[in-house]
């Protein structure tokens, strides 16, 4: 039963998780408590996706081994991804109290602090791990991403170069860099790494993700859109709040005062919805960026496009005609851009589901805003007027969630 343990490892190594699946379950159908094969069936189902089947595993292993350190890693790993921090320090802080001189643990508790924006914790927990082992990738990468965030862009920089020297073939390591050379404001040096990391990993998905970002970024608008959320994302969710609060007083205080100040306001909060989505329509127009978005990156921004054109046309429409039907068109076309474009935003599927059900459901609200337009000849009827009050109620739902990931 030992080939077969060996034989996973290297089925894992390769990536070929669903065969690795296989084998282990056939070794575990006559050895069910053997530790190691459940250590390799946990990452298994957790590099697959497969978060529920692996967070079963590592609970089940743990009630009969409390103290193995490596399912407390891998049970921090599982509560980071869903985002309770403290159940993840709890976690990975048992796991080096057992294991003490493990670099990578160090690095994941320095991850842990970082999503939760204590950069001087987080690289102080790399740093402690790098004690453990200088050459380690993972601790060096997460000391850079510390660094960076506490505005040591120098030594972020070094020190990433510091990890290529040591390992200059590492998909993530370029991935990384190209994400610092992104936010520092050099797309063309990001688009450089980025393009190395998946010459070394056709499959690194941060890269691929980078990539976008890298060729929208040539254009000066989404420039700057980036910096605005390379900024936002360093905050903490309540600075992030209090700043959409300051905008929104700033946009209140502007209707009264001055009115192109309140336009153009207005324009930046509507452009943190929208500009990715449209901007991926014009990604499509280029003979290689329409390869490298996803199918749902792909499928949101024609959705956009179609709301956009007939959000147009109906405003047209309406100026010659002057129809209150087509205004209602315009309106509610207009308005449901907001929740189409960031309906996939979350990162957790059940969030996902959850925004998509409400866009649905505003779409319907919408359409019947418009049926009673035209039969009414009131563009603002009741139906409209919810639709309007949902998508503000949407808006602020979908800060929340998303600030909360």
């Amino acid at each position: 039963m030992a080939v077969l343990i060996q034989r996973a490892q290297l089925l894992l190594q390769q990536g070929r998780y669903q065969d690795a699946l296989t084998t282990l379950k056939q070794h575990l159908s006559t050895s069910a408590n053997d530790i190691d094969a459940l250590f390799l069936l946990a990452i298994c189902y957790l590099e697959m996706g497969k978060m529920e089947e692996g967070e079963q595993v590592i609970n089940n292993a743990l009630g009969f081994a409390p103290h193995d350190d490596r399912f407390l890693y891998l049970k921090a790993r599982m509560a980071l991804n869903k985002n309770q921090y403290n159940e993840a320090i709890q976690a990975i802080s048992e796991a080096v109290s057992i294991h003490p001189y493990q670099a990578d643990y160090f690095g994941m508790w320095s991850q842990i602090l970082l999503f939760k924006k204590d950069y001087p914790g987080a690289l102080q927990k790399a740093q402690e791990g790098l004690a453990i082992d200088p050459e380690n990738l993972v601790c060096l990468n997460l000391r850079s991403n510390a660094l960076f965030n506490m505005g040591k862009k120098e030594e972020a920089f070094s020190n990433l170069h510091e990890a290529l020297e040591h390992n200059p073939e590492n998909a993530y390591t370029h991935a990384n860099l190209g994400w610092k050379w992104l936010e520092a404001g050099d797309h063309r040096k990001a688009l450089e790494h980025f393009r190395e990391s998946l010459k070394l990993d056709p499959n690194q998905q941060w890269a691929k993700s980078g990539m976008v970002q890298a060729m929208k970024a040539r254009y000066w608008l989404y420039r700057q859109f980036l910096n605005y959320a390379f900024f936002m994302g360093r905050q903490k969710a309540g600075i992030q709040w209090l700043i959409i609060g300051g905008i929104f007083i700033l946009t209140q205080i502007a209707s009264k005062v001055f009115f192109p100040l309140y336009v153009l306001l207005a324009l930046v909060a509507l452009s943190t919805w929208l500009i990715a989505p449209v901007s991926n329509l014009f990604l499509r127009l280029n003979p290689y960026g329409r390869y490298a978005l996803t199918p749902q990156q792909t499928k949101v921004s024609t959705i956009v496009g179609c709301l956009l054109l007939v959000a147009l046309l109906a405003a047209a429409g309406y100026w010659i005609t002057s129809i209150p039907g087509l205004l209602s068109i315009a309106i509610c076309s207009g308005v449901l851009l907001l929740p189409v474009s960031s309906m996939y935003t979350p990162e957790s599927k059940k969030n996902k589901k959850i925004f998509r059900i409400y866009t649905l459901a505003l779409a319907v609200i919408g359409l019947l805003g418009i049926i009673f337009a035209f039969i009414t000849n009131d563009y603002a009827n009741i139906f409209v007027a919810i639709m309007l009050i949902g998508v503000f109620i949407y808006q602020l739902l979908a800060n929340y969630i998303i600030s909360r990931e």
